[in-house]
């Protein structure tokens, strides 16, 4: 079996999630993360803990491209913010 994520093909791989991430709210993707601990917890509370450790397991990275998507924001409004401090200091 070949291995699919190699180096010629990784670069590829990143800019296919991004764009499909592009247009998900990271609001909607941080609330799919809390779900899904919640969803973790409950499932081992009750018994089923093989699934509910899995999707402890994916919950971190959602977590993780969520604070992503929310530190790109907060750059491209400090961004926004300095830039029009300049224009005014320009004045």
């Amino acid at each position: 079996m070949e291995n699919i994520f190699n180096s010629d093909n990784l670069e590829d791989i990143k800019t296919l999630i991004e764009n499909k991430l592009s247009d998900v709210p990271r609001e909607l993707i941080l609330c799919g993360a809390v779900g899904a601990l919640l969803l973790s917890s409950y499932l081992n509370k009750t018994g089923h803990t093989q699934a509910g450790s899995v999707i402890g397991k994916l919950s971190i990275p959602i977590i993780g491209i969520g604070l992503a998507k929310y530190q790109d924001v907060l750059k491209s409004a400090a961004e926004s913010i300095s830039e029009s401090e300049f224009v005014a200091d320009t004045q």
